[in-house]
């Protein structure tokens, strides 16, 4: 089993936020640092995306580590509309790659990296 692990450097409860918007989902579980002001530095959390587990965390993140390396989640809808909502609720501060349209491949698909630096793709 892979589960897609995110370090947010300290992002993470306003990933989560957004993601649930996006997805439709929430939040299985989240861990807080106990040694941080309250419900603030998320040591470790999980939700599902399109059927999908996946750990968040504000621990981690590549502060002195290589990023050579790029991964990318993508995310396969069965409608255009189901598409075109979750990317209009995730699009705000992102960076668009493939603009959102037809593609030989798939008849409506967009790459982004969201305001958070992860890089998703979605199409149907």
């Amino acid at each position: 089993m892979l589960i897609p692990q995110f370090y947010l450097n300290g992002r993470t409860n306003e990933a989560i936020r957004l993601y649930s918007l996006a997805f439709h989902s929430s939040a299985d579980s989240v861990m807080y640092d106990p040694g941080q002001e309250p419900e603030t530095v998320v040591i470790h959390a999980e939700m599902h995306i399109l059927g999908q587990r996946i750990m968040l965390s504000d621990y981690g993140g590549t502060s002195g580590y290589p990023t050579e390396s790029v991964q990318e989640l993508v995310a396969i809808f069965e409608h255009e509309d189901a598409l075109k909502q979750a990317y209009d609720s995730i699009k705000a501060g992102s960076t668009t790659i493939t603009p959102l349209g037809p593609v030989f491949y798939s008849p409506c698909m967009v790459q982004f990296a969201d305001t958070f630096g992860v890089r998703w793709c979605f199409m149907i």
